[in-house]
């Protein structure tokens, strides 16, 4: 399949080394406390209406939104991937209704969920993300949505993260060293591209990141800047002289610093 995404990114740590160092220091505890004042709560709002919603969050991690949609009453269950973490979860709480499972290969028979929740999962196939599409569209009923959060290649990543790390990367390689594939970056006119070709009709186009309330978490600055982290913190939460940076940032455009790129699609089948 042809893959239609500007930027490849890429990491010193093969994919088993990336996971684990993803998932290390991140809690379950942590997890749920993150969801509650990300701009993504206000765009669930707008468009899951009505209680006992049948939802699946496929790459769900370590279960924060599974908690979340739970807690308000759906019938929500998460599928992740990784066995570790599903572990994980289950000894926090043995009822959390998470599974393990290949999100390209779901084991749900066709038109089974109202909502279909992938946030910063397809990028990381490097094929390609039609396949884990294709799939959320078949378990999806007719007229269901599909909330897709995937990193945004944002102008100030084009600008100045992206070269710095292509340095970066280029003097790794003349030493000899190797780097693996870790994701794929979008812009809004190449995930509305395989939103559309997988059959999906775009509703809403958002940024996935923290709330302009919240004034110590932030997820592109968290991601892009290591020195902005504070040390032994939350997911996500920034030292102070990110939360300086934070302040200056936020009177500028949010898609400008931004993490992720977020579509509500709905199923056209």
């Amino acid at each position: 399949m042809e893959i239609h995404v500007s930027y490849k990114f890429y990491s010193f740590r093969d994919r088993t080394g990336q996971n684990e160092e993803q998932w290390a220091e991140r809690t379950v505890e942590g997890e749920i406390r993150s969801c509650y004042t990300r701009t993504l709560t206000r765009i669930f709002d707008r468009f899951l209406e009505g209680p006992n919603l049948k939802i699946l969050e496929a790459g769900c991690g370590l279960g924060g939104w599974v908690h979340y949609f739970r807690e308000r009453g759906h019938d929500v269950i998460g599928v992740e991937y990784e066995a570790s973490v599903v572990q994980r979860v289950k000894a926090y709480d043995s009822s959390f209704p998470i599974v393990q499972g290949d999100i390209t290969n779901l084991d749900f028979p066709d038109n089974t969920f109202d909502a279909y929740i992938s946030l910063g999962v397809i990028e990381h196939f490097e094929e390609g993300p039609q396949k884990a599409l294709n799939e959320a569209r078949r378990v999806l009923k007719p007229k269901g949505l599909a909330f897709i959060t995937v990193p945004y290649l944002s102008f100030f990543r084009r600008i100045w993260v992206h070269p710095l790390r292509e340095i970066y990367f280029a003097l790794r390689r003349l030493k000899g060293k190797k780097d693996y594939f870790w994701e794929y970056r979008y812009t809004k006119k190449e995930l509305a591209f395989f939103l559309n070709e997988a059959g999906f009709e775009i509703l809403y186009t958002g940024i996935d990141d923290y709330i302009a309330e919240d004034k110590k978490h932030h997820i592109g600055l968290y991601a892009d800047f290591f020195f902005l982290r504070k040390k032994g913190g939350e997911i996500w939460e920034l030292n102070l002289p990110g939360r300086l940076f934070l302040r200056i940032a936020r009177v500028f455009s949010p898609w400008l610093f931004c993490s992720g790129l977020h579509m509500v699609a709905r199923n056209v089948k």
